[in-house]
């Protein structure tokens, strides 16, 4: 039997009784991975976020793409990993129209494009 009380920083430990240094796979879905961590009388939340399957359909999305098409009113242009997308809603790059467009202009998320319009 366990408590868990908030700390500062990580969880708070009380009577918990499993050997120090034990990861333990707490969920496990198509996005994403979530793994207890012990650490001492701490308990670290770790969440592994699984990138590789929507870089891979926006790169093919990317090479599907054709500029002289009809685009219509719409375009999709990028697919966001899930903590990519909450990393920048914490760092409000989504409230700021003009730092969301020069992020998904940068060449380093080239990855997360799916067409290379620019936005």
């Amino acid at each position: 039997m366990f408590a868990l009380v908030w700390g500062a920083k990580h969880l708070i430990l009380k009577n918990f009784e499993v050997v120090v240094g034990e990861r333990i796979l707490w969920e496990d879905t198509p996005d994403k991975r979530v793994w207890f961590i012990r650490n001492g009388e701490h308990l670290i939340i770790e969440t592994e976020w699984k990138v590789d399957a929507l870089l891979d359909a926006n790169k093919s999305a990317q090479v599907d793409f054709s500029k002289t098409s009809a685009l219509g009113d719409m375009v999709k242009v990028a697919s966001i990993p899930t903590g990519m997308y909450w990393d920048w809603h914490k760092q409000g790059i989504l409230d700021d129209d003009a730092a969301f467009k020069r992020r998904l202009n940068d060449g380093d998320f080239q990855h997360i494009r799916t067409n290379n319009l620019k936005v």
